[in-house]
C-alpha cells in the first residue's frame, strides 16, 4: 500500500503545465473509470462470495486477495493516466486555482475512492479469515476478541494504511508550498535559498511526525505488568530510549508492530493488540528486538538519506541524456508548439524515470535493513541458560525470529512467499535467518553490506551534492 500511496503522490507533485491534447475528455475519463472501479469491484466481490460456502474457502481468499491487489493497483493506474495522458492535474487547478494542497488533494481522491470502495466491498472475506482464525486460536486456548465489524475495520484501514502516509506527506508539501509562496517574485536570492529554507522548514513536521501517527492509530500505553517489563528491559538492553510502549488497538485484526521517531522524546514502539494475543512471549521478544534495531541501527536518518542518494545520483546521470535529447529537439526545428510539447514530454519523461528508479533502489534498500533488524533479533536472542548473550547466532535466536515472521504471516493470511515491496518476502527472510547459525555476532555478512550501503550514500550525496553548488557558484559569478 505504500508504494501504491507514493506514487500517487509524486504523481500529482510533478511538475505541471504539460499541454497534452487531452484536457477535454479528463474530466468524463477520470469520473467514468471511478466508476467502473468501483462497480467492477463490488461485482466480482459478489461472485466469489459463493465460493466462501464452497469445498474449498481457502483458494477463494487467496483470489480474493489477488483481485483486491489488481483492484488497487488499477486505481492508481488510473490517476497516473488521467494526470500524465489527459492532464486532469491541470484542468483540476484551471477550474479551482492553486490553493495549497486542495488540487492535489482532489487529483488524487478518485484513486482513493476506489481504494476505499474496494475494501469495503472486500470486506466479507476478510472477516471470513479472521473468524477461521480465530477458530484456531481457541483451539489452542488463546484469548480472543469479536472481529471489527465493516465499519470499525474501513476506519482502521483508512487511518493504518492511509493516514498514517498521508498526512505527513501532506504536511510537507504544505510547507513546501508555503515557502515558495512566500519566496516567489522575489529578486536577488541566490538560487539555492528556496531549497535551503524549505529543508529547514520541513525539519519540525519530520520531528513531529511519530507524534502524528501515534495519534492517528489511537495507540495507548501499554499496560503494567510483565509483558511490559520484559519489553522495558529489552529497551535497556539494547540502549534504545524510548518514550513509551504503546499498545495499537486493532480489535484483534491486525499482527504488527512498528517503532517512530528518531529522537528518544519523540521515539515511541507500538505493539498490536493482535501480536500480544497471538504469539508467544519468545516470539514478542524477537518482534521487539527487531523493532529496536530500526533505532539502534539508525535505519530511518539512513533511508532519508539513501533517498537523497539514490534521487541525486539518478537526476545526475540521466541530466546530460535529457539535455543532449533537448538540444536535438530544438535543432530539428518544427512549430513552437510542437517542439514546447516535445520538450515538456522529455522533461516529464526524466522525472518519471528518476522517481521510479529512487522507488525501485529504496525498495532495495529497505529490504536490506529489514534484514539486519531480522539478524539483530536473532543475535538478541541467542542466550545460554542463564539468559547471557552468547557470541554466535543459535539456531533458538533464529528459530525465534523465524517463527515470530511465519506466525505473523499466517496470522494476516499473508502467504510467506509473496514478495512485499519494502520488506522482501517472509520465506526469504527465514532463509537469511537459518544462513547465519553459528556465526558470530560481530560478523554478520548483512551488518557489512549495510555500512557499505550508508557509506555509497554519503559518497553520493556528498559528490552529486559538491558538484552542484560548484556549478551554482560559477552561474553566480562574474
Amino acid at each position: 500500500m505504500q508504494v501504491l500511496l507514493l506514487i500517487l503522490v509524486a504523481v500529482v507533485l510533478l511538475p505541471s503545465g504539460l499541454q497534452t491534447g487531452g484536457e477535454s475528455v479528463a474530466v468524463p475519463f477520470t469520473i467514468a473509470g471511478t466508476l467502473a472501479l468501483i462497480v467492477a469491484a463490488a461485482m466480482l466481490s459478489m461472485a466469489l462470495r459463493r465460493g466462501l460456502h464452497g469445498p474449498d474457502p481457502r483458494s477463494t481468499l487467496q483470489r480474493a486477495a489477488r483481485i483486491q491487489r489488481v483492484f488497487l493497483w488499477m486505481a492508481v493506474l488510473l490517476v497516473v493516466i488521467a494526470v500524465l495522458g489527459f492532464g486532469w492535474h491541470d484542468v483540476i487547478r484551471g477550474a479551482i486555482g492553486d490553493p495549497p494542497l486542495l488540487d492535489e488533494m482532489l487529483a488524487i481522491a478518485p484513486a482513493l475512492m476506489v481504494i476505499v470502495a474496494t475494501w469495503w466491498v472486500f470486506h466479507p472475506f476478510e472477516r471470513h479469515a479472521r473468524e477461521s482464525m480465530i477458530l484456531r486460536q481457541l483451539d489452542e486456548g488463546i484469548a480472543v476478541q469479536a472481529p471489527p465489524g465493516r465499519v470499525a475495520w474501513l476506519s482502521m484501514q483508512i487511518r493504518t494504511q492511509m493516514l498514517v502516509l498521508l498526512v505527513p506527506l501532506a504536511l510537507l508539501a504544505l510547507v513546501g508550498e508555503i515557502v515558495r509562496g512566500l519566496l516567489e517574485g522575489r529578486g536577488g536570492d541566490p538560487v539555492w535559498l528556496p531549497a535551503a529554507v524549505s529543508g529547514l522548514a520541513i525539519v519540525p513536521v519530520l520531528i513531529l511526525a511519530p507524534w502524528l501517527v501515534v495519534r492517528i492509530v489511537g495507540a495507548r500505553p501499554l499496560p503494567a505488568g510483565e509483558v511490559r517489563s520484559t519489553l522495558q528491559g529489552m529497551c535497556r538492553e539494547a540502549g534504545v530510549r524510548v518514550r513509551d510502549l504503546l499498545l495499537w488497538p486493532t480489535g484483534g485484526a491486525v499482527i504488527n508492530a512498528g517503532v517512530t521517531g528518531v529522537l528518544a522524546p519523540l521515539r515511541w514502539v507500538m505493539l498490536t493488540d493482535g501480536l500480544l494475543e497471538t504469539l508467544r512471549r519468545e516470539q514478542v521478544m524477537a518482534v521487539m528486538a527487531h523493532e529496536l534495531a530500526h533505532a539502534r541501527r539508525h535505519h530511518m536518518p539512513w533511508m532519508v538519506v539513501s533517498v537523497i542518494a539514490l534521487a541525486c545520483g539518478l537526476a545526475f546521470l540521466v541530466d546530460p541524456l535529457v539535455m543532449e535529447i533537448r538540444h536535438w529537439r530544438i535543432e530539428l526545428g518544427g512549430a513552437s508548439e510542437a517542439v514546447r510539447r516535445d520538450l515538456g514530454v522529455m522533461d516529464l519523461a526524466a522525472t518519471v524515470l528518476v522517481l521510479g528508479g529512487t522507488l525501485v533502489g529504496f525498495g532495495w534498500v529497505s529490504r536490506r535493513f529489514e534484514r539486519q533488524a531480522d539478524a539483530f533479533a536473532a543475535c538478541t536472542l541467542s542466550t545460554d541458560s542463564g539468559e547471557r548473550p552468547l557470541p554466535v547466532v543459535t539456531a533458538e535466536g533464529v528459530e525465534a525470529m523465524g517463527s515470530a515472521l511465519m506466525e505473523v504471516s499466517a496470522s494476516n493470511g499473508v502467504p510467506a512467499g509473496r514478495f512485499s515491496w519494502r520488506h522482501g518476502s517472509i520465506e526469504s527472510r527465514v532463509r537469511h535467518l537459518r544462513s547465519l547459525i553459528d556465526i558470530g555476532v560481530g560478523e554478520i555478512p548483512i551488518d557489512r553490506t549495510v555500512r557499505r550501503i550508508n557509506l555509497a550514500s554519503i559518497l553520493s550525496v556528498v559528490l552529486v551534492g559538491g558538484w552542484w553548488v560548484f556549478q551554482l557558484m560559477g552561474e553566480a559569478g562574474p
